[in-house]
Formats: C-alpha cells, structure tokens, sequence
C-alpha cells in the first residue's frame, strides 16, 4: 500500500509547475464539472504544499504532506485506488499500464495463447450463436459440433439474442468440468455434452513451395511457439529443407524466452542473442544461445518483416541479421525494444488490486545496438502492391432469381463467393443459402445503403457485383523478392 501511495504521491506532485492562480488564468479548454473539480483540488493543494515547504519554520517535508492528503482521500474513498493507478501510469510510455483482474486474466491467456474451452470460433446469428470453425484438436470436434451448427442454449439457459462474449463466458470454465450444449443443425435439434479442456491457439504455420524452400509464419511468439517450431524444423529435416523463408510480419512480440528459445534453433552454442539494459547497470544482462550445436547450420534463410513486426519478431530478426545467420526483406520494422514485467502488486485487505505492466529495461540486437526507436532496416527493401482484384476465377452470378435461407444454386456459390473477397462472409462456401450466407447478406446491405432483411434480391445482386469490381487486393511482392534471392542461392 505504501508503495501505491508513493507511485501516486509522484504523479500527483508532477501534475504543474504553476501556481493555481496562473494556471486557471491560462484554462480554455472546456471541462465537465467533474474534471474542473479534480483539477482544482490537485492544483489547489500543490500550490498549498508548496506555500507550506517555502514559508514553514522548521522544515516542511513535501512528501509526508503528499502521503497524508493520499491517506486522507484514500479513506474516504477507497474506490478511487484502481482509477489512481491507472491515472499514474498514464503519465508513461504507452506501454506501462494497469490491468484489473480481469483484464490481467484475459491478457495471460492472449499472451500464453492457451484457454481453457471447447474449441470453436463463434459469430453472433438471429437465432444464436453461430459456430464458424470447430479446432480439430478441441473437445467440441470430438463431440461431434460442426461448422455452421448454431448455439441456442447453453447449461439450460436460453443464449439466443445475447453477444458472443457473453455466451463464451458462460461456455468457458474450469478444465475438465462439462457443459451442455443444444445446436440447431439444420431444422434439428441436436444437444451436445462437451467437456472444457485447455486448448493451444496455433502461432506457427509452414508449407513447402516449389524447389524445396520451406515457408514458414510466426503470428507471436507464445509459450507454445516453441515445440511448434521444433516440429517444423524437425520436418525440414526430414526432407532436406535448408532454404527457408521466415515470416514475422504484422508479429506484435510475445515472450523473451520464447524467441530465445527459437533463436537458439538457429544460433550455434554461446553466441550473444541479445543485451538487456535496466536502469540501474549491475542488472544489465546477456542472454546466449543454448543450442546443442557450435557450427553455424547450412541453411539458407530470408526474414520477412515489415512496419507491424514488433518488439520479439524484432529482436528474431535484428539478431539473425546481425549474426549473418539471415536477410531481412521487406520494410522497416515497428521500432518497440522495450521489456516490460509486472509488479507483483500487494492488495488491501478487501480491496483486490490487478497488476501494472511496467517499462523496466530494453533489450538490443547482439552487438548492442538499439532496436527501440529505431526498428530494424531490411537488407532488401520491398513494398507490396494493391491492385485491382482479379474477378475472373469467381463463379459467374447469372442475377436470375432471389434467394433465402434454404436456397441451393450455382448463384448462391457465386454470391457466397463474393462475399467472402469483401470480408462478410466466414463460414464455408458451398452453394447453400444458410444462416450465416443470411447474417453475411444482412451486414452487406447495411454497408451499402440498402434496406436490411438477409434476403438476396436483385438489387443486392447488382450491388454486390459493383462492389466486387471496386475490390482490390495486396501482391505479396515481399515474398516474390525472397523467393527468387533463395532460388538463385
């Protein structure tokens, strides 16, 4: 508690450098109440502590005075601690923040990329919850849960005209408890008993393209990315892969010792990976590859990086470039070389407290250079392209009929089709007018101005097909540039 109040007592004494009278002279922005009240108070008592330091006799200590209006407030209105918090980490970089609970909670798991469910991908319906993917290793696909099942009830209790985070709330829960399902299927319904289970979201992903070179993507680096690179790498081996395309474009980061972990499949034994710089030096640190290997691997690999590669993609592709083990092509990176950790903060009694993601070191590529602020320059520079889409491999739409929820047609996989190159439609693309060709028909028209009823007139036909003349589409001429550099290698 006493460290809270200290973090507060510094951002409240940072709050202006005025006097009161100056600074309410200076105000023209506009203020509610409220927010005029807050700021006559903070500036209202910092220019009455610094009265008291300047005239007091017998030497006034500001910090004491800070922690006793702190003491008093608090107090009086203990609710306002988690707003404090929050107030005083805004006044640092983006990335230092409070997080609730639950919020801390949510942030885990996005981070570990793991949560306790049942393994589908939901959308909300009219009448439910649609389901728009079933995870082949969740406990939902073992049920027997299909895509384009829609969810109506959930543990007995009617979900239909409630949000999907609503709904995943109350399918989520404890591994290894049950919940029941009912799914129209169709005109059937069907009732499913599915027990909760952890479930890993998949970060890594690869094919194999033409003249033996491996792709292979990276979405984050989480705890689970690592065996998943182990397994591809082990692949690649198999199959006498050593060229090898690594994509970490649009990767936000993830953990240290995830991208350690990687960079150690790549690295040999006891190069540096990485410096870690703290405020206060005896800390600083080097982190080393703990690879079982000392020769540098005869691999060929080009990184993919671009203007949303941030932070652990970052450090992936800085450290592979500086260490020639890589090229990097495409566009300057994020810039994010920041570390941040969490406090481990003690609650009051009855007031439980979350946790504050705190800047506290920055890390470089292994040579020392920076990384935040600075991003990492590509060896190849390289733009996508958007160009006009290529309309020409859809199913032609003839515009012959109207069509509705239990409609089969070529016209409907054309229409299906189209909607899926515009972004409405998520769901599978088999000529069958369903709920989800409905929801999807229902958002097109909304966009475009028409009037709102899932049916697929010929209006909306029309439309849909000056929409998909106006579509446009990127050109992946990053991955054409590595590509080729790897086929002339």
């Amino acid at each position: 508690m006493k460290k809270m109040k200290k973090i507060i007592a510094a951002f409240l004494a940072g709050l202006m450098l005025v006097t009161p009278a100056l600074a309410f002279a200076e105000e023209e922005v506009e203020l509610t109440e409220h927010e005029i009240a807050g700021k006559i108070s903070a500036r209202y008592i910092k220019g009455i502590i610094n009265q008291i330091a300047k005239d007091y006799r017998f030497g006034a200590d500001k910090e004491a005075m800070y922690e006793a209006v702190l003491d008093y407030v608090m107090s009086e209105h203990p609710e306002l601690l988690e707003g404090s918090i929050t107030a005083a980490t805004d006044t640092l970089d983006k990335y230092s923040e409070y997080f609730t609970r639950e919020e801390l909670e949510a942030f885990i798991y996005a981070v570990d990329q793991i949560y306790v469910g049942i393994g589908v991908t939901i959308q909300q319906a009219e009448n439910g919850i649609a389901v728009l993917e079933v995870n082949p290793d969740g406990s939902a696909y073992e049920a027997g849960m299909q895509v384009g099942d829609v969810i109506f009830e959930v543990d007995g209790i009617n979900i239909v005209g409630k949000d999907t985070d609503e709904v995943s709330s109350m399918v989520r829960g404890e591994a290894g408890t049950h919940v029941n399902l009912k799914v129209l299927r169709g005109e059937e319904a069907i009732a499913l008993t599915i027990v909760r289970r952890p479930i890993g979201v998949e970060t890594v992903g690869y094919t194999v393209e033409e003249g033996n070179v491996g792709y292979i993507y990276i979405s984050n680096f989480a705890s689970s990315t690592v065996d998943s690179m182990e397994k591809v790498l082990a692949e690649f081996r198999t199959r006498g892969i050593t060229k090898m395309i690594i994509d970490v474009r649009d990767n936000p980061g993830g953990e240290l010792s995830s991208v350690i972990n990687i960079l150690s499949m790549f690295v040999p034994k006891g190069k540096v990976l990485t410096k870690i710089e703290y405020n206060n030096a005896r800390y600083n640190m080097e982190y080393k590859s703990n690879a079982s290997f000392t020769l540098k691997p005869k691999r060929d690999i080009i990184i993919l990086a671009n203007e949303n590669s941030a932070s652990a993609s970052e450090l992936f592709a800085g450290c592979m470039q500086n260490l020639r083990l890589a090229k990097v092509v495409g566009t300057e990176t994020f810039g994010k070389g920041s570390m941040q950790e969490f406090m481990l903060l003690n609650s009051p009694p009855g007031m439980p407290l979350g946790d504050i993601k705190l800047s506290v070191a920055e890390f470089t590529k292994p040579d020392g250079g920076k990384i935040n602020g600075v991003g990492i320059t590509p060896d190849v520079r390289v733009k996508n392209a958007i160009v006009p889409y290529d309309a020409s491999n859809l199913t032609p739409m003839t515009i012959s009929d109207r069509y509705s929820v239990g409609d089969r047609a070529d016209d409907v996989l054309a229409i299906e089709e189209r909607l899926e190159v515009l972004g409405y439609f998520p769901g599978k693309v088999d000529g069958v007018f369903d709920t989800l060709t409905q929801k999807a028909t229902e958002q097109f028209q909304e966009s475009v101005g028409l009037f709102v009823y899932g049916v697929m007139d010929y209006t909306t036909q029309n439309a849909l097909n000056n929409e998909i003349t106006k579509a446009e589409m990127e050109v992946d001429r990053q991955f054409e540039k590595a590509y080729e550099m790897l086929l002339k290698e």
